[in-house]
């Protein structure tokens, strides 16, 4: 029990110390009431001719120190000064504003110095470069665009070289793989080639009059340009036949 009252005594305490209001009213009390305190732990007995209190009730016993002053520095401390306060920061913002718009009008007047106007020159030639360049940059984009435009128009093909090369490299690729695909279906076509093969890497000659070939079969390989007669009798791959037999050498007809 004597601890809970002793809790509920700092609690009161706490926030009585805390409290601006209170705080405030102490702090005014004690201003106006100074000779008290300095009576209670300054004075001797020694000093006076009778007891402490008897002293400060006779000599300090005023109700106006006592409450009514108190009370009133206590109201203007709470409410009046922070206006004050306000004003004053409110004020040292305008003679701020002041001072700095001053400043930059004067800065304004005053003529560059030799160095910076050399450094404003050169910012100056330095944009107007690049400004050029990006709208040379634009032009030449525009002329190609339009270029293209009229290629469109004419029925032209607008596509480059390059692609024209690739498209074209596809294309064999495919018939490669499309007469790759034949042979594994045609026996006769596999056969055919294989001798044809043995005769190309030996630099035989008479591979059409030993009879090891069909006709129609040299025929294929020939018409398809994948066979050519050189002019020593024999016969070689071409480079599309040279791929077919890199794919066929790779999937070993698998």
């Amino acid at each position: 029990m004597i601890s809970d009252l002793r809790k509920s005594i700092n609690s009161i305490l706490y926030q009585r110390v805390t409290s601006p209001l209170f705080g405030t009213f102490t702090f005014s009390w004690l201003v106006w009431n100074w000779k008290i305190v300095y009576t209670t732990f300054f004075i001797d007995e020694d000093k006076i001719d009778k007891n402490k209190i008897d002293y400060i009730v006779e000599n300090f016993n005023n109700q106006e120190f006592l409450i009514w002053y108190p009370l009133l520095s206590t109201l203007i401390l709470l409410t009046v000064i922070p206006f004050i306060s306000n004003g004053a920061y409110w004020l040292s913002l305008k003679f701020e504003k002041w001072r700095v718009d001053n400043k930059n009008e004067i800065e304004k007047k005053q003529l560059l110095t030799l160095e910076q106007s050399i450094q404003l020159r050169g910012q100056i030639i330095e944009s107007e470069r690049n400004f050029d360049s990006l709208l040379q940059s634009k032009n030449d984009e525009i002329e190609q665009l339009k270029g293209i435009v009229e290629e469109l128009k004419s029925g032209k093909n607008v596509e480059t070289d390059f692609i024209e090369k690739g498209s074209e490299a596809d294309k064999t690729e495919q018939e490669v793989i499309n007469i790759f695909n034949k042979l594994k279906e045609n026996n006769k076509l596999k056969a055919g080639r294989d001798v044809i093969n043995t005769y190309v890497q030996g630099g035989y000659s008479g591979l059409a009059k030993d009879g090891k070939i069909d006709s129609n079969v040299l025929s294929y390989f020939e018409s398809n340009d994948l066979l050519e007669f050189t002019e020593k009798g024999t016969h070689k791959w071409t480079e599309k036949g040279k791929r077919l037999n890199q794919i066929i050498n790779d999937l070993e007809f698998k």
